[in-house]
């Protein structure tokens, strides 16, 4: 049997929701031309509102795609690229090392990571070099904590290997 305390706090979460969704005070909303995006790390603001046409964020389930209408949804982001459609021609890509993007009911997003760089920004070399360092600290890693730090470190160079590949 249900707990009839519980099923009436979802049920007025429902009302407020509601009301919520048709007053000004849920904050700047989806406008027809576009997205509203919030897209930040703990020191940057890289979107901060701004609006725009679509975003791909590479989730933990799969690449994700952020149009207007999106239904609300909240994602873990494994390291990969952010793209960016600020219209059909301006495209930005971001690596992102993880983080989480949430799309509200007013169809804002925002993606929060701790870190994220241009792909522009990466540097071939070093990421060819960290690639090679990680491949060998899993070939010689003596205990699983060892191993397990090494694939993550590998993961995240061969997800910036991708990135740059972008670029080409």
């Amino acid at each position: 049997s249900r707990n009839p305390r519980c099923y009436w706090m979802f049920r007025a979460t429902r009302f407020v929701r509601r009301a919520l969704r048709f007053s000004d005070a849920g904050g700047a909303a989806a406008t027809k031309d576009g997205l509203v995006l919030r897209f930040n790390t703990p020191t940057t603001s890289i979107h901060d509102g701004d609006t725009v046409k679509m975003v791909l964020v590479p989730a933990v389930s799969g690449e994700m795609g952020i149009l207007t209408g999106h239904v609300p949804a909240i994602a873990q982001l494994k390291p990969g690229v952010v793209t960016v459609y600020e219209t059909d021609s301006d495209i930005k890509r971001y690596f992102v090392s993880g983080g989480f993007a949430v799309v509200r009911e007013d169809a804002t997003a925002s993606v929060s990571v701790p870190e994220a760089v241009d792909i522009e920004d990466l540097d071939p070399a070093a990421v060819q070099a960290g690639i090679s360092k990680y491949q060998g600290e899993i070939a010689n890693a003596k205990d699983d904590e060892e191993k397990t730090n090494a694939e993550i470190g590998l993961e995240v160079h061969e997800a910036m290997q991708y990135a740059i590949s972008l670029t080409k």
